[in-house]
C-alpha cells in the first residue's frame, strides 16, 4: 500500500474537516440559541455565561506558566531529563488556577 494514503496527508485533511465542522456547529448552535431567545422575548445583548471570562483566562495562563517554570526548575535541579513534568504540571496548576478563579468570581458576585 502507498504510505502517503495513511500518512500526513490524510491526517491533515481530517484535521481541517473536523475543525471546519466544529466551527460550523458552533455558529449554528449560537444562531439557534439567539433565535430561541428572540422568540421568548429575552434580550440577546446581555452577556450570558461569559462572566469573568478575562479573570478565568488570566488565571489559567498564570497557572500554566507557573507549572512550566516549576517543571523546568525540577528538571534542572534534579538533573532528570523527563518530559513528563511539563504537561503534568501545566495541567495540574492550570486546573488549580481555574478552581481558584471559580471561587474568586463567586466572591466578586457576592459583592455586586
Amino acid at each position: 500500500m502507498n504510505d502517503f494514503v495513511f500518512g500526513p496527508g490524510i491526517v491533515l485533511l481530517a484535521l481541517f474537516v473536523v475543525a471546519g465542522y466544529t466551527i460550523y456547529a458552533f455558529i449554528k448552535a449560537s444562531h439557534l440559541e439567539r433565535m430561541a431567545k428572540i422568540e421568548k422575548g429575552i434580550d440577546t445583548n446581555t452577556p450570558s455565561n461569559g462572566r469573568y471570562l478575562e479573570l478565568k483566562l488570566g488565571m489559567l495562563m498564570v497557572g500554566i506558566a507557573f507549572g512550566l517554570l516549576l517543571a523546568h526548575f525540577i528538571e534542572k535541579t534534579l538533573k532528570i531529563d523527563e518530559v513528563v513534568f511539563y504537561p503534568s504540571l501545566m495541567l495540574l496548576f492550570g486546573g488549580i488556577s481555574l478552581i481558584a478563579s471559580f471561587f474568586w468570581a463567586k466572591r466578586l458576585q457576592k459583592y455586586k
